[in-house]
């Protein structure tokens, strides 16, 4: 029998998600991306938070 998923487990999937391809995009040393870049990092996992399903479904 598959282990349920919790709602805790399917955020923080969604967050590494976010944050990996975040990295593959802009670099993996984020002190030198733009502010713009940070901001758009921040903007990103803020969405996961709100709907993982929609990040780890893209």
């Amino acid at each position: 029998m598959a282990t349920a998923m919790r709602p805790a487990d399917l955020v923080e999937d969604a967050l590494i998600h976010v944050d990996a391809a975040t990295r593959r995009e802009f670099g993996p040393d984020e002190t030198v991306w733009t502010p713009g870049q940070r901001r758009e990092y921040f903007l990103r996992l803020d969405a996961a938070r709100l709907d993982p399903g929609s990040v780890i479904a893209s």
